[in-house]
C-alpha cells in the first residue's frame, strides 16, 4: 500500500470508488510511508500489533494493539511506527460521507453526519475500550476488516458502520465537554503554506514567499509550522524535495543531476548530502535498492 498526495496534499485513496465510496486497507507502517496529508473522507484505524503515533496540527497520540482512533474529515495528520516496537499493523477502513448519508442534503447527512464533519474542535477521536461503548466500538470495526476477506458485504459493510456511527455520536455526546478548542486557524494556514510549498518546491521558495500565500509575517509562519507539525518551513521544504526526488529515482533512469534539478536542489552535491541524510544512501544506492522496473 503506497499513500498519494496531490500537490495541495490532498491524499489519493487507492481503491475508493464512486459507486461504492468505501474502502478497506490493512497497512504495515514498517513498510508503509504515510506523510501529511488530509482527505475529505472518514477514516477509522485499528492497531492490529505493535504501536502507531497519529499526529495532528494540534495533538500527539500513541495507540497499542487493540485500540483504535476516528479521523475527522479534511484533518490534517501523519502517522508513523512507534520506535522500539513491533511493527505497527492497522486495519483502516475510509469512506465518504455519502456512504452512510446516500444524497446531497438527505436526513440522514444533516441530521447525522453535518454535526460531526461542522464540528471545528473534533479532529480525532481516541477509541482506548475504555467503556462499555468504546469496546462495543473497537468489536464492530474487528467484524468489519474480517468482512472485506469475504466478497458481497457491501450492505453488511454499510450496517455495521451506520452502527459504528450511532456510537460514535453518542461518544462525542460525552468527550466534547472536556476538549479544549482546536486551534482551526493555525491548521489552515499551515495547510495553505503547505499546499504552496507542493506547487513551488521546484523553484526556488523564500521563507517570505511561504509566509506570504497565508497573508501571514515571517515570524508567524515560522511559529504555525513549529506549533502544527514541529518542525521549520526549511526543513519540511527539504523532505519534501527530498521525497519527490526519491520518487524520479525509484521510476525513472534520468541521471542525479537532472533529478537534483528537477526537485529544486541548487546543485547534486548538495543534494546528495541532503537526500544521504534523510535516507541513509546516496541517490545511486538509494536507486539500486529501490527501483520499480515495469511488470516486477
Amino acid at each position: 500500500m503506497e499513500i498519494r498526495v496531490r500537490g495541495n496534499q490532498l491524499e489519493e485513496i487507492e481503491g475508493l470508488y464512486a459507486d461504492y465510496p468505501y474502502v478497506y486497507h490493512h497497512a504495515d507502517l514498517k513498510v508503509t510511508d504515510i506523510p501529511w496529508h488530509w482527505h475529505e473522507e472518514l477514516e477509522f484505524d485499528y492497531v492490529v500489533s505493535g504501536k502507531v503515533k497519529l499526529v495532528t496540527a494540534n495533538k500527539s497520540c500513541e495507540f497499542g494493539k487493540n485500540e483504535a482512533f476516528f479521523i475527522n474529515s479534511n484533518v490534517l495528520c501523519t502517522m508513523e511506527n512507534v520506535n522500539g516496537s513491533e511493527p505497527a499493523v492497522l486495519d483502516s477502513h475510509l469512506f465518504h460521507p455519502i456512504f452512510l448519508g446516500g444524497h446531497f442534503k438527505s436526513r440522514f447527512s444533516t441530521k447525522y453526519l453535518d454535526p460531526v464533519l461542522q464540528n471545528k474542535n473534533l479532529d480525532i477521536l481516541e477509541i482506548r475500550g475504555g467503556t462499555g461503548r468504546q469496546r462495543e466500538i473497537l468489536t464492530k470495526l474487528k467484524q468489519a476488516a474480517y468482512m472485506q476477506k469475504t466478497e458481497d458485504t457491501e450492505f453488511q459493510t454499510r450496517n455495521i458502520f451506520s452502527d459504528i456511527w450511532l456510537l460514535i455520536l453518542e461518544e462525542i455526546k460525552e468527550v466534547e465537554s472536556r476538549q479544549m478548542p482546536v486551534k482551526q486557524i493555525s491548521q489552515d494556514r499551515i495547510q495553505t503554506m503547505m499546499s504552496f510549498i507542493q506547487q513551488n518546491y521546484q523553484n526556488k521558495v523564500s521563507l517570505a514567499d511561504i509566509a506570504l500565500s497565508a497573508a501571514v509575517s515571517k515570524r508567524e509562519c515560522l511559529r504555525c509550522f513549529q506549533q502544527c507539525i514541529s518542525t521549520t518551513p526549511y526543513e519540511y521544504l527539504m523532505d519534501y524535495r527530498t521525497e519527490m526526488a526519491a520518487r524520479l529515482l525509484k521510476t525513472t533512469d534520468a541521471p542525479v543531476t537532472w533529478v537534483a534539478e528537477q526537485t529544486g536542489f541548487s546543485n547534486s552535491a548538495y543534494f546528495g548530502k541532503i537526500f544521504k541524510k534523510a535516507k541513509g544512501l546516496t541517490p545511486g544506492e538509494y536507486r539500486k535498492k529501490n527501483t520499480q522496473r515495469p511488470g516486477k
